[in-house]
């Protein structure tokens, strides 16, 4: 990896300043991103479609299984950011390589021991707080399966509280982000249909604004992919902080100052 063809200016970031960075690269690379969701999200949707009707399925269940889903349903999402920040350019072929090459660890990180911490309900904090970056490690980093866990307690030491604000940020913009965007995909849709009727009862009807349709579930899945690329962000301005890449950057624009300097000499 070379510091100096990443598509981003590497310096530490506050929490706001990595919000504001993934609305401009979402904005700057909609096309990518949504093809590269599509393709985990669109089979998922359809497996929940069957599921859901199952009758009397249990809400905690179901709450469960999303919550399993989501790391796998952004799998090539979390490839393609990778290698459009780092490479500048997305290559499905090595895309690919890279899903068969990290598959074993993600099955056994993210399907084995994160059900068994979601099932042991005194172990929830451990994903959603020891497992934040977890993704990002198995499929940018490469790491062996013995270094993936002492990696991810690497990058999460003294980072904790940070990883709780970002995990508080990701809940406020889940619940806002989806319940607005089933709001007007329900607004449109009857507008289209004409049969709009405002009712300002409806403003406080959560059970009416939770209701499971087709709009709250695509709303569900474009705020996943946004706080996908907000926490690829706020993974790099983790490395960012703990490895110095700044400083480092910094030494080597020096050191090739230094070197062109006696060269011309």
């Amino acid at each position: 990896m070379r510091l100096e063809d990443i598509q981003l200016a590497i310096r530490p970031r506050s929490i706001l300043e990595c919000l504001d960075i993934a609305f401009l690269f979402c904005g700057r690379h909609w096309w990518g991103l949504l093809l590269a969701s599509a393709f985990g999200i669109v089979p998922i949707t359809i497996a929940n479609y069957w599921i859901m009707q199952i009758p009397d399925l249990n809400g905690y269940f179901a709450y469960l299984l999303l919550t399993m889903e989501v790391p796998w349903a952004t799998l090539l999402l979390t490839l393609y950011l990778g290698q459009i920040t780092f490479s500048r350019r997305f290559s499905p072929r090595r895309a690919s390589k890279d899903f068969f090459r990290t598959f074993s660890r993600m099955f056994v990180f993210q399907v084995i021991v994160r059900g068994l911490c979601l099932a042991v309900g005194i172990l929830t904090p451990v994903v959603f707080l020891g497992m934040y970056f977890l993704n990002e490690i198995i499929l940018l980093e490469q790491t062996s399966m013995s270094r993936t866990w002492s990696r991810r307690g690497a990058m999460n030491a003294r980072a904790l509280g940070r990883i709780f604000s970002l995990r508080l940020m990701d809940l406020l913009v889940l619940s806002v982000g989806t319940l607005l965007l089933a709001s007007l995909f329900r607004t449109i849709s009857e507008l289209w249909e004409d049969r709009f009727h405002f009712d300002p009862n409806l403003i406080f009807d959560f059970d009416a604004m939770l209701h499971v349709d087709w709009q709250i579930q695509i709303s569900f899945w474009i705020v996943i992919v946004f706080l996908t690329v907000f926490r690829f962000v706020s993974y790099l301005d983790c490395r960012i902080r703990r490895e110095g890449w700044d400083v480092e950057l910094k030494l080597r624009m020096l050191a090739d100052l230094h070197r062109q300097r006696e060269a011309a000499e």
